[in-house]
């Protein structure tokens, strides 16, 4: 099979992509005729920078990822009727989507995760062990005076002083549930957060502060941040802990085989695109770059 498009080898070219507005227009561009110009031709079969601007609009991607999804599609097309997936192609897109579709089909099922043997599974802990391991995590509530002023620092002092006389800290966390007291103008929150990692996006001092403690209780100190000023309780120290193997293996036959799925397409596209001279048709491509009313994609 002979897979040419016009003028510039495949990566000669440098495409800058553009992110889409599905709003965008492209009726007084069709009407000019600019948009139907073909943009590549794969095997004689053409591709529009109408059907460039369309997908990039559907799936939010820019035009050269889309320009290069529909090179990739219509190659993997060929490929599957080549193997024998032949079906009328009456000039529909739907039926190279069900003919790339079968072709994939038949990779998952070279490649499910039942296939992956014992080694694999061992070779891909060994080497994965390192993100298997789960570092220490605590657990914390906090009652937040959100104020930075002194009365708000000698209200967070009072409710810290009730947390660590309490025979049950969360009974203070319940009365301060619904807000501030009545007659207290301050906004106060009372809130539960998820186990963390020393690793965690919370703002340093308040991170520092519950990794510091050594056991779990309300802390002796309050804690001040960018929000105000908090009374904080270690809820739960949850130890670090490593995977096993056993623990970690329906998720690594997933991931192993997905792999090797992805490698067998890229092969497969790769192998194509070698067959013959893959280009573009330079002037084209410019034109449809260089179309405004799209914005440029964001960092």
């Amino acid at each position: 099979m002979r897979i040419i498009i016009t003028v510039g080898m495949l990566g000669a070219v440098t495409l800058t992509g553009c992110e889409t507005d599905p709003n965008h227009d492209l009726a007084s561009q069709a009407a000019s005729g600019d948009v139907a110009r073909p943009v590549a031709w794969v095997g004689g079969r053409s591709i529009g920078s109408a059907e460039v601007e369309a997908l990039a609009a559907t799936e939010a991607i820019g035009r050269e990822a889309s320009l290069q999804r529909l090179i990739d599609q219509e190659l993997l097309a060929q490929e599957a009727q080549r193997l024998g997936f032949t079906v009328e192609r009456e000039g529909e897109r739907t039926i190279e989507r069900l003919m790339v579709r079968s072709m994939l089909h038949d990779m998952e099922k070279e490649n499910t995760p039942e296939s992956i043997s014992e080694k694999e599974l061992r070779d891909d802990y060994a080497m994965h062990e390192d993100k298997f391991r789960i570092p220490e995590r605590r657990r914390t509530w906090h009652i937040l005076v959100k104020d930075k002023g002194d009365e708000a620092e000698a209200l967070a002092a009072s409710i810290l002083r009730e947390l660590q006389r309490a025979q049950d800290p969360h009974t203070v966390f319940e009365r301060y549930a619904d807000g501030a007291p009545q007659g207290i103008e301050l906004e106060v929150v009372a809130e539960e957060l998820p186990p963390v990692t020393e690793e965690a996006g919370l703002e340093k001092s308040y991170k520092d502060a519950i990794f510091a403690a050594k056991s779990e209780g309300p802390l002796e100190e309050l804690v001040e941040t960018s929000y105000g000023w908090h009374a904080i309780v270690v809820a739960e120290i949850l130890p670090a802990e490593q995977l096993s193997m056993s623990d970690v293996e329906d998720a690594s036959r997933f991931r192993i085989s997905q792999g090797k799925r992805t490698a067998m397409l890229v092969k497969t596209v790769q192998a194509l695109k070698a067959e013959g001279l893959i280009r573009y048709d330079e002037e084209s491509v410019e034109r449809l770059l260089s179309r405004s009313g799209l914005p440029e994609p964001a960092d």
